[in-house]
């Protein structure tokens, strides 16, 4: 991507897919209530990827916290940012070492590492403010959910990067042998 305008413009894109694709999950999570509490796909992490695989890591760690506080504004306040944020850069930091010192690891790997380093975050961040160390076993749940939500969101990554990357004139590989680009 050679033009800084066009560069700017696709950032600006992807955090308000980023938002958007936030903000949706949790509307859903209202529509839809499920047996347990907090559970969302994590398909904004789709975005954070992109940005790992095609952008840069402080690109992907900026996006990130932008997301969360836009998120936060439109449907959950401060109290939402101070869980969301601490798992989003946590894990966008553990899916940039990952990408980084995994070579054999696939982004569906990638992608359950992050969802299960976001989840555990914020498991940990609630018993840092309750005091409760009881939460830490619904943490175990939370691994589980991770796990199934990080393949989900993995493959949806591994079929929509290639074409995004082609479509965006970026260079991108389906094996996880390049190096992440830096910005």
């Amino acid at each position: 991507m050679r033009s800084s305008a066009k560069r700017t413009a696709v950032l600006g894109a992807l955090l308000a897919l980023s938002v958007a694709l936030a903000v949706a999950e949790s509307m859903m999570g209202a529509l839809l209530p499920l047996p347990i509490p907090g559970v969302k796909l994590g398909l904004a992490n789709i975005i954070s990827m992109f940005l790992l695989c095609c952008f840069s890591l402080p690109l992907a760690l900026v996006l990130g916290v932008l997301r969360t506080l836009l998120a936060s504004l439109f449907i959950g306040g401060i109290g939402m940012f101070i869980y969301a944020a601490p798992g989003a850069l946590l894990s966008i930091l553990a899916m940039y070492a990952a990408m980084r010192g995994i070579k054999a690891l696939s982004l569906t790997g990638v992608s359950i590492i992050g969802a299960c380093v976001h989840n555990l975050a914020q498991v940990c961040v609630a018993v840092l403010i309750t005091a409760e160390t009881g939460l830490f076993i619904y943490a175990f749940v939370l691994m589980i959910v991770g796990a199934v939500s990080g393949t989900i969101t993995g493959a949806v990554a591994r079929l929509t990067f290639p074409r995004a990357a082609m479509a965006l004139n970026m260079p991108y590989s389906n094996d996880n042998s390049q190096e992440v680009q830096n910005a």
